[in-house]
């Protein structure tokens, strides 16, 4: 057993195999133990298929498939026919799952229903239950599933939705000033003395009712009246611009030649925002013109100067947020250092940009050094500069967590300024057998991609702004699961396993040679799971992890050394992660740490007023005998650190009472004593004492550590104690 422990030592710190009993796992097809549950993904009910909802202006142009179905199942519940139409529904999913896998990962849904439904069966019952349903499933809709096109596809229908409302309020807007202006040099056209020529008047009324007028004689009637004056010919240029502007913009029409707002490089976004910026300055302010024309309030004198400066010093946050932003899909594989330079730059400058940074590969093998993986660097550089710009909204989350953080995707497509979106796609192509949407999953819930978002409008402090909501069991190093399996003589076995990046590396072909099977025989009590292997500093423990085989056959694997650093090295940044949202926060750990300390010191040394106390007591004689058994038993024995009144020496002052009347109340003798300690605050109990007229209250020791300015609490109260 020794050398059996031996060679297994030898294979954690080299990664060379010396020994029998150690087999390599390239051809086994394992997986994590934890997958159990999760290998055929057709067979669970879960977020995918995602279903993209046309016409939609919010985040629920992103469903899942799964809530649908059960949201109209809610509203047939207690029907006759309710367990039947859950059972149709349930094997319609089953179907759509079955056919998105076999057709590549998308597709209407009304065609892929049809087909689904002839699986199930054409009969009546069937027929009636798909009926049900439809109202639920519109047939304009998306069905997709989880593959390296979701990220690219959820975020641009959803940024659609976004851009919606905005881009038809400011349409609506520009039609109606250009409207309005076209009235003003019609009406000045037809009261001018060329507006009443037969030629004006025959094009006025129009080829339908042409022939019953004779525009000669009408002609002639009119010019007996005297022609209103024309318009001034400054004011007069002025709406013939307006107009030209106003019909000649491409920010918000829907004819084929508006401006295109989505790219797939960050230069080309770039160059078209300063091609089109100066449009957008000359589009603002010929709406602010054109209001100003058709209000009548238009000022040469005042004006003219005010707009000749217009837009000479940028546009406000409010008036860039009226036109479509910019949506830039980058591809972290592909993504050179001039790009992230160039897409930091677009971030930190405040414009428009919605940046989309997808990853298919975070676990690639760094180019430098001996590390195991790179732990997705592009990220993890461009999230970090982001988060350090402070105004950008940044979201990170994998294409598995889409569907559960689609409101926090929407806000951010929807806020004024710029945002990043960080999303592991978790299409490798490296783990033969796991699914993306598993991969995906299995990322985050190791810690190598975990999910957080910022928000700068979330409030004034990065406590509001900041947040890992989405990890599961953020409070953790590792999330723990209950593992339920037989061990080799037929008995159920319960325990709790943490999914760590090593696990995670076990899916993936390119780190098989880091790993090595133990067969059972070898097995010994120096194996460690691999989370206790990562917290500990170093020595001869062999970090173990169960995976299974197709037959589902539990096996023990343990990993070399490098990758235990490079879990180790992904914990640390998980740390530095949950700092940031207030979890283990070392500097609020620290705060705590030297108030209890101050504390318990404060405690522990006597106050001067109470060695004083002592003093005059060892000099005085002794004190005559309680006068009855009720005084006897207004003194009680009290636990070390129990705060307390001297009740015999009250003075009735109400100053405690007043403080707090729950904590502190009277005895028929209307003297105070402490009726509930917990009913108030260590603050309140020194309030008291200070204010005290006659100093008979003794707040003792806080109850609660973590009570706000301890320290100072402490040091009013010792002379108190």
């Amino acid at each position: 057993m020794q050398a059996a422990h031996n060679a297994q030592v030898a294979f954690y710190l080299t990664g060379q195999q010396a020994d029998t009993k150690l087999d390599a796992i390239a051809e086994l097809d394992l997986r994590p133990a934890l997958f159990a549950y999760r290998r055929d993904l057709t067979e669970l009910r879960y977020d995918f298929p995602l279903v993209l909802v046309p016409g939609r202006d919010d985040a629920t142009a992103v469903e899942s498939l799964t809530a649908m179905v059960d949201a109209e199942l809610a509203a047939h519940a207690g029907k006759p026919y309710a367990d039947r139409l859950r059972h149709h529904a349930w094997a319609l999913e089953r179907e759509l799952r079955c056919l998105l896998a076999e057709r590549g990962g998308s597709g209407w849904l009304v065609m892929m229903r049809a087909t689904a439904t002839q699986r199930i069966g054409t009969d009546r019952e069937v027929a009636d239950s798909i009926r049900a349903l439809a109202a639920a499933l519109p047939n304009d809709a998306q069905l997709l599933d989880c593959d390296r096109t979701t990220p690219a596809r959820v975020v641009a229908h959803l940024w659609a939705a976004a851009q919606r409302p905005r881009r038809a309020q400011m349409r609506a807007e520009v039609e109606r000033l250009t409207q309005k202006l076209a009235d003003i040099l019609d009406v000045a056209q037809a009261c001018s003395d060329a507006g009443r020529s037969p030629e004006a008047l025959r094009a006025a009324v129009g080829t339908v009712h042409g022939p019953v007028f004779d525009f000669v004689a009408f002609s002639r009637v009119l010019g007996r009246g005297k022609a209103a004056p024309g318009l001034p010919e400054a004011r007069s240029r002025r709406l013939h611009w307006l107009l030209s502007v106003l019909q000649g913009q491409r920010f918000v029409t829907e004819d084929t030649h508006a401006y295109g707002f989505v790219f797939t490089s960050c230069a080309d976004a770039l160059r078209a925002w300063r091609e089109r910026l100066p449009k957008a300055v000359e589009l603002l302010k010929a709406m602010a013109i054109a209001r100003l024309e058709i209000a009548g309030e238009y000022d040469e004198s005042r004006h003219d100067t005010l707009f000749a400066a217009f837009g000479a010093g940028g546009l406000e946050a409010a008036e860039l947020a009226r036109f479509p932003s910019y949506l830039v899909q980058l591809d972290a594989a592909q993504m050179t250092p001039a790009d992230a330079a160039l897409a930091l730059e677009a971030l930190d400058a405040g414009l428009p940009f919605k940046l989309l940074l997808q990853s298919d590969d975070i676990l690639a093998p760094p180019a430098l050094g001996s590390e195991a993986c790179s732990l997705g660097i592009a990220n993890r550089q461009m999230t970090g500069a982001a988060l350090a710009s402070g105004n950008v909204f940044v979201l990170q989350s994998s294409a598995a967590q889409l569907y559960a953080c689609r409101e926090r995707l929407f806000a951010g497509l929807a806020a004024a300024g710029p945002a990043l979106f960080s999303v592991f796609s978790g299409a490798s192509g490296q783990s033969d057998g796991v699914p993306p949407y598993l991969l995906a999953a299995a990322a985050t819930e190791s810690r190598a991609f975990p999910g957080f978002v910022h928000d700068p409008a979330g409030g004034p402090d990065l406590a509001s702004r900041f947040s890992l909501v989405g990890n599961p069991q953020p409070e953790r190093d590792w999330a723990e699961h209950a593992l339920s399996y037989q061990d080799a003589d037929c008995q159920w076995v319960r325990e709790q396993v943490a999914f760590t990046l090593v696990d995670l590396l076990a899916c993936d072909r390119r780190f098989a040679g880091d790993f090595a099977r133990i067969q059972a025989a070898a097995w010994n009590g120096a194996m460690v799971p691999v989370a206790a292997a990562v917290a500990l500093p170093g020595g001869a423990a062999v970090p173990a992890l169960l995976m299974l085989d197709n037959a589902n056959r539990l096996h023990k694997v343990m990993a070399d050394e490098r990758l235990v650093r490079a879990a180790r090295r992904c914990l640390g940044l998980w740390h530095g992660l949950q700092e940031l949202g207030g979890i283990h926060n070392s500097h609020a750990e620290r705060a705590v740490a030297q108030a209890r300390a101050a504390w318990e010191a404060a405690v522990a040394q006597p106050a001067p007023v109470a060695q004083a106390v002592a003093a005059s007591v060892a000099e005085a004689p002794p004190p005559a005998a309680p006068a009855s058994a009720e005084a006897a038993a207004a003194e009680p024995q009290r636990a070390p650190g129990e705060p307390y009144i001297e009740t015999a020496r009250c003075s009735t002052c109400e100053e405690c009472v007043r403080i707090n009347s729950k904590m502190f109340a009277y005895n028929a003798d209307k003297q105070a004593y402490i009726a509930d300690p917990a009913a108030g605050t260590y603050r309140q109990l020194v309030e008291a004492a200070e204010s005290c007229q006659v100093a008979v209250i003794h707040p003792g020791r806080p109850r609660d550590p973590n009570e706000p300015n301890l320290e100072e609490l402490l040091a009013r109260a010792a002379p108190f104690l």
